[in-house]
């Protein structure tokens, strides 16, 4: 490999880390709901807003990793950043539940082209350096500046909401844009099999049914990660609720969101030591464990610092993605690598957006504290049951 080569593949690695801090600066966070209440929504109004973000990426989450595995990843990552600075646009000029309907929209497409295809970029980065081992190390430092990110941007943007709720979204701005001139400088790696240049739909079709139906391990590790991603995603909407529930001033929401994400980070940095030393097996095992006994412990001791069972939701959310995708890297050849991993997110979102409404239901009709008895008993059950299939099928 020449050396101008590689120093541009090397640098695909610091740009990919500051295209996830340019991406996790969403000011927004600790205010959105407030936001969009001095905006004339009612809660119902702001759920069927998620509801139609999760279904525009799940309609749009595997073709967009089509796009990224036939015309490239660079273009799909300066796609998106034109599609995510065009979310934040709307959302800082709208003003009504139609308004941010159209930011949603734009938003879920720029969340869509990267979804998977940041992944597999960094994959066959590594693979073309002959580093591929380090991709759970590079993958858990991308996921800990991400969290950072997030982290620094939660606590900033409660101030700023105290000035201007919608100043939070202004502020972005400079930082979507700025993902567009990042990607465009991005290197193109190698794909390591010839893509066919005709019947992409079929050829679509072929992928899905040779990874996702025939290749069972492929099959039951998405499934695996859905319902991990799934159950553990589950308590997002019930977090403010809670804390008021246990007695936390709201002064501190902010703040305590900042700290899930410090725990997550930092988790997802060390994922590749820990995940060494416990096994693909043990790792497995420890997630649904600790996903569900969190859900347990949070329904079943109310006091003013019960907040802290859900640092460990953090450590799963953190340590459960770089593992997890490189268990899937390892069975998935570089062609269809982002067309895989973007199937991967879609199952995940399908099995959220199935249970949420559930747990919303129950919380409503009998109480918060019985939703979070229910997550924790069903996660046991359901990942119970998925690891007994994954060790009939030999991936544990």
């Amino acid at each position: 490999m020449k050396r101008n080569m590689q120093q541009k593949l090397e640098g695909n690695i610091w740009k990919f880390y500051l295209f996830q801090v340019f991406s996790a600066l969403m000011f927004f966070v600790p205010i959105v709901v407030l936001f969009w209440q001095e905006n004339g929504l009612n809660l119902t109004q702001i759920m069927i807003l998620q509801s139609f973000y999760s279904i525009v990426v799940v309609v749009l989450e595997i073709p967009t990793g089509y796009f990224a595995d036939v015309f490239g990843r660079r273009k799909s990552l300066i796609f998106a950043g034109a599609f995510l600075t065009l979310g934040i646009l709307a959302y800082s000029l709208g003003f009504n539940f139609y308004h941010f309907l159209i930011a949603e929209a734009l938003w879920a497409v720029g969340i869509a082209l990267v979804s998977g295809t940041d992944s597999a970029l960094i994959f066959d980065t590594l693979k073309d350096l002959k580093k591929e081992k380090l991709y759970k190390e590079v993958m858990g430092n991308a996921v800990f500046y991400y969290l950072i990110a997030t982290s620094i941007a939660s606590v900033i943007g409660g101030f700023i909401g105290k000035l201007d709720f919608r100043l939070t979204f202004y502020v972005m701005l400079p930082f979507m844009i700025l993902l567009i001139p990042l990607s465009m400088s991005l290197k193109e790696p190698r794909r390591h099999k010839r893509i066919f240049k005709k019947g992409y739909l079929l050829e679509l079709f072929q992928i899905l049914k040779e990874s996702l139906v025939e290749n069972e391990k492929i099959k039951w590790l998405i499934i695996y990660s859905a319902v991990i991603v799934g159950f553990n995603t589950a308590v997002l909407w019930l977090y403010q609720p809670y804390f008021k529930l246990t007695g936390l001033d709201i002064a501190y929401f902010g703040f305590v969101f900042a700290a899930f994400n410090g725990v997550a980070a930092l988790s997802s940095k060390y994922a590749y030591n820990l995940e060494e030393k416990l096994g693909q097996k043990s790792s497995l095992i420890l997630l649904v464990i600790l996903v569900g006994l969190s859900y347990l412990l949070m329904g079943n001791f109310i006091y003013l610092f019960s907040f802290s069972f859900a640092f460990i939701q953090q450590f799963v959310r953190g340590f459960s993605k770089p593992v997890i995708t490189d268990y899937i890297n390892k069975l998935t050849s570089s062609d269809i690598r982002a067309t895989v991993l973007s199937a991967q997110n879609l199952v995940e979102r399908l099995f959220y957006a199935a249970i949420i409404p559930v747990i919303g239901w129950i919380a409503d009709v009998y109480s918060l504290v019985q939703a979070l008895t229910v997550l924790g008993i069903t996660t046991f059950f359901v990942g119970i049951i998925t690891l007994l299939i994954l060790h009939k099928k030999r991936v544990i």
